[in-house]
């Protein structure tokens, strides 16, 4: 019996062994990587690794990917990349990593996609493929980890904080899923936020022709906690437009509202596209909708799956959305 017991310890011992030097093997370590690993190259060397999204790696490898992660890019021979003719977003062999203790995930992989000047876009995909991860960097709102983002003219990963908030505020706008309107201001005055960031005099809008072109003017002068979901989505829209920039980013911007409203809210910013020349990028999950853009990309796993070219897109109204 003491013999037998002495067996199973000195199994259990060994199972214990092989299950821990498995465990170390997996861990992604400077030897293990085989290279040099810097700040400069981290990020390259673990895409380069490949295999799962998610990595376990040891302290020294954590230690890089810190002094790494959100900061203002060295300059380098891509600095000052300007976009190719026509194009006014560039994404180009883009990775980005989060770090959790010294788990890192891999949300996005070598992702590459050009939007043209003008262009309606949509970026579809379910929940966690990357599709809001690849509108942040875009937008300006998020860092890459390797790869180029060029965004009209400017290459944002070499941006430092402050000129990558006067990027946001000379060039784009948003559209939140939740709205995101002050409270205590009329919808007037909230549609007035987004054109007091358009310092270009010539850009400027007339709000009142604004209220009018859309029929807003019956909510016009009453808060937002007046309105129904639909009125404040559409006042927010209006804000986005009022701010006359190159580009609106809108994330989910129909999530919250029902079918009908979705094609009314749809409707605003395919005519604002239409007759304004707005390039718009719209994050959705609905596959129903993407009859009305230029563009899809579809965005899975971290990967652009396919990028598909509408040459005829059809007016949101008459979609019959799902409520």
């Amino acid at each position: 019996m003491e013999t037998k017991n002495n067996k199973d310890l000195e199994q259990s011992k060994q199972e214990t062994k092989t299950t821990m030097d498995a465990d170390q093997s997996s861990i992604l370590s400077k030897k293990s990587l085989g290279v040099k690993v810097t700040k400069k190259n981290v990020f390259e060397v673990l895409n380069a690794d490949g295999g799962s999204n998610r990595m376990t790696v040891d302290r020294s490898i954590v230690k890089i990917l810190k002094k790494a992660a959100n900061k203002k890019r060295s300059k380098d021979e891509n600095k000052d990349l300007k976009n190719s003719e026509n194009a006014i977003i560039e994404v180009k062999n883009v990775s980005k990593y989060y770090l959790s203790g010294n788990t890192v995930t891999r949300v996005l992989k070598d992702v590459s996609v050009t939007i043209n000047k003008g262009e309606f876009v949509l970026i579809f995909g379910k929940s966690g493929g990357g599709k809001s991860t690849l509108l942040n960097l875009i937008s300006g709102l998020d860092r890459p980890s390797n790869g180029q983002v060029i965004v009209c003219d400017k290459n944002l990963p070499y941006l430092s904080d402050l000129n990558l908030t006067l990027f946001r505020r000379e060039h784009v706008s948003f559209i939140f899923q939740n709205y995101n309107l002050l409270q205590n201001l009329s919808g007037y005055d909230n549609v007035e936020t987004g054109a007091y960031l358009q310092k270009d005099k010539s850009k400027k809008l007339d709000l009142d022709n604004l209220f009018k072109e859309f029929d807003m003017e019956d909510v016009k002068h009453k808060f937002p906690a007046q309105m129904s979901g639909g009125q404040q989505q559409r006042i927010s829209i209006l804000r986005a437009l009022a701010k006359n920039a190159e580009i609106i980013f809108a994330d989910e911007p129909t999530g919250a509202l029902d079918g009908n409203t979705s094609e009314i809210v749809l409707s605003y910013l395919w005519d604002i596209n239409k007759k304004y020349g707005t390039t718009i990028v719209m994050v959705t999950h609905d596959p129903l909708i993407d009859k009305i853009a230029d563009k899809v990309i579809r965005v899975k796993e971290g990967r652009i799956e396919e990028v598909e070219i509408n040459p005829n897109p059809s007016h949101p109204k008459g979609l019959h959305l799902r409520d």
